[in-house]
């Protein structure tokens, strides 16, 4: 009895630790992720658990506009929150042609259920080792994703992002992609 209390309040204590780090996480001093106008770094998309339908980002060069969404892990509170939001718009997304690209450390079939539990209509990428998440400059001091967004547009270029490692309300995201979207067609 007393093993099996202290297990669960060791895993509560996990728990709380990680999601203060996320709350209280300040953005690094020095941006070393992509700049706005650069070739966004390729990356293998892994095939299985996501609906991402090329083998590569390039692949989406000429077909779609991709957001890349690096999150700090499923199921935390921020996390499920988000996704849970982005499947409710997903319609939205679509309609501005953006395929919508999760990516976390979490293995395949957490990221599996996740999707399953929270509705999630968008992809996502494994990326248990951080080789994505570096190439973003989105590894967190406790060696998970910085809530990064990246927008790529169609000819493969960042054209906006958030290194802010804030939450970022849906209906704002859904604005502020739109306004850029807009800008950069002009």
């Amino acid at each position: 009895m007393k093993k099996t209390v202290l297990s669960v309040a060791i895993s509560m204590l996990i728990a709380a630790t990680t999601g203060f780090a996320q709350l209280t996480a300040t953005p690094n001093a020095v941006d070393n992720s992509p700049k706005i106008g650069d070739v966004a770094p390729d990356f293998a998309l892994a095939q299985g658990t996501t609906s991402v339908a090329a083998a590569n980002l390039k692949d989406l060069v000429g077909k779609k506009n991709a957001l890349l969404m690096f999150f700090p892990g499923a199921f935390t509170a921020g996390c499920t929150t988000e996704f849970t939001e982005a499947g409710k718009f997903h319609d939205q997304f679509t309609g501005m042609n953006i395929e919508l690209i999760g990516v976390s450390r979490d293995l395949r079939g957490a990221q599996a259920k996740f999707k399953e539990v929270v509705g999630a209509k968008n992809g996502f990428v494994s990326d248990p080792e951080l080789t994505v998440t570096t190439k973003y400059d989105a590894v967190s001091p406790n060696r998970t994703s910085k809530r990064y967004y990246f927008l790529i547009d169609d000819k493969g270029k960042v054209i906006w992002k958030s290194v802010s490692g804030q939450l970022i309300p849906t209906d704002k995201l859904l604005a502020d992609l739109k306004m850029v979207l807009q800008q950069s067609s002009n």
